[in-house]
């Protein structure tokens, strides 16, 4: 009877779901299970896939980066003398597999590079030098491209878009000497800093790449409205807000944010500005106030609109 009652609840859920939740129809997260594992859920719905990684594992924050056409989302989880590369295939016959990786330095951001179906990101040295790095993510093997000077930048941490049209890896952060925060530019074939964009008065706390487009999330300093906005690169350099946002917000989680396609909103998890307060997903239009759904804790956010399995049986909750 319990998972009869289970089976037409999840037919009547969607509906009732549909008017609250319908910024998030098609993004994902990759979040901790109950019982100490991790698995990927539909943000709309809370609905997890059929498999998890059980008893697993310190997530490094900022580090999810997904490839969605195969329906696989890649993270880092620290181990006691090293860092392991997970592959999660996260749709039917889903899978597992783990890499121990032979990183040089500490990895501090991770990005999905599809058209060479790799993970490209940054690393920090001892020294402060930001290394440029490739990953393969059929052996683990990390390749350091370029380094950028001892003392280069200080990074934001997780916070990291790549664009694989100019092939630019983009993060924020100040150089030695900057009194703004800056759009840092990567070049990841030769490793190097490309440019340093100056945000000015701009606050930006998540990128997220969508083709040839780059969008942030960003307040003004001094202001308490979190709204999205688009980099213009030509003839000059520029970050445009869009009109609306959310007052008295917002704390994001590094790296937690996507583009929902299906309702043109970009997504982030973040919470309100209270230390009680707890994570929830908000979808920011171009205008208006975002949406809010109900509290998510989460590593990371991705859109991906395959449809996620039934989690009942992989709970070992086929009973009475």
């Amino acid at each position: 009877m319990r998972v009869l009652f289970r089976f037409l609840l999840r037919l009547v859920a969607p509906g009732l779901l549909a008017g609250a939740h319908g910024a998030f129809a098609s993004v994902l997260a990759l979040a901790p299970t109950s019982h100490g594992g991790v698995h990927v859920i539909d943000v709309a719905s809370g609905d997890g896939s059929v498999l998890q990684v059980a008893n697993c594992c310190a997530v490094q924050a900022g580090s999810v980066a997904a490839d969605t056409a195969s329906h696989r989302v890649y993270f880092l989880a620290n181990r006691v003398g090293g860092v392991d590369l997970h592959a999660f295939g996260y749709a039917a016959n889903g899978s597992d597999s783990v890499l121990a990786l032979n990183a040089p330095v500490r990895l501090s951001h991770l990005a999905f590079d599809a058209p060479n179906h790799r993970l490209v990101g940054l690393g920090v040295g001892d020294d402060g030098s930001v290394d440029v790095l490739t990953i393969d993510t059929a052996t683990g093997n990390v390749t350091v491209t370029g380094t950028a000077a001892a003392g280069c930048c200080t990074l934001r941490a997780g916070v990291v878009a790549y664009q694989a049209t100019s092939g630019l890896l983009f993060a924020l952060g100040r150089r030695s000497g900057d009194s703004n925060d800056q759009l840092l530019a990567f070049a990841v074939a030769s490793g190097g800093l490309q440019q340093a964009y100056d945000l000015g008065t701009e606050r930006v706390v998540q990128l997220v790449a969508d083709g040839t487009e780059l969008y942030g999330l960003s307040n003004a300093i001094g202001s308490d409205v979190q709204r999205i906005g688009h980099f213009t690169f030509a003839p000059t350099f520029a970050f445009t807000p869009y009109s609306g946002g959310a007052s008295a917000c917002c704390f994001a989680l590094a790296g937690s944010a996507a583009i929902d396609h299906a309702n043109s909103v970009l997504v982030a998890l973040t919470r309100a500005d209270s230390a009680a307060a707890t994570f929830q997903p908000r979808a920011f239009a171009a205008s208006g106030t975002p949406t809010v759904g109900s509290a998510l804790t989460a590593f990371g956010l991705f859109e991906d609109d395959v449809r996620l399995l039934d989690r009942i049986f992989a709970d070992g909750f086929d009973g009475p």
